[in-house]
């Protein structure tokens, strides 16, 4: 028969190579992993991995979700919203260029809903 069989739910070891381990010199110092970007940190080796594994884990999560967009009120910029993995950058983009303008904590869904609660923008629907 062919196919696949019904979908589980499993934590897998996957080897990363070129991951750079430092270790503490002194007593009370973190362990540090780094992988690319990626640091992960904890008073054992074994709370490092699972801090890097954590990191990697909500940047796959964040991969998926689409930016938003929204128009400022007063007409001079567009706002673009992008789920990253320690919450939603804001960009501003004007004729003159653009910028980042503030990193948000991730208490709401996403950037979809958080650019519709800031009550000086107003959202660009996607286009179906």
């Amino acid at each position: 028969m062919f196919g696949y069989q019904p979908p589980t739910v499993e934590t897998v070891s996957i080897p990363l190579a070129n991951v750079t381990v430092r270790r503490p010199r002194k007593r009370g110092d973190d362990y540090r992993l780094e992988f690319g970007r990626f640091v992960g940190r904890g008073s054992t080796l074994a709370a490092a991995r699972a801090d890097l594994a954590n990191q990697i884990d909500a940047t796959a999560a964040s991969v998926h979700t689409p930016p938003a967009f929204a128009r400022d009120d007063d007409g001079t910029s567009l706002i673009v919203a992008i789920d990253r993995p320690w919450g939603v950058d804001e960009y501003r983009i004007t004729d003159a260029g653009h910028r980042l303008t503030g990193t948000y904590n991730r208490e709401m869904h996403g950037p979809a809903e958080w650019l519709d609660r800031t009550h000086h923008y107003t959202p660009i629907p996607p286009r179906r």
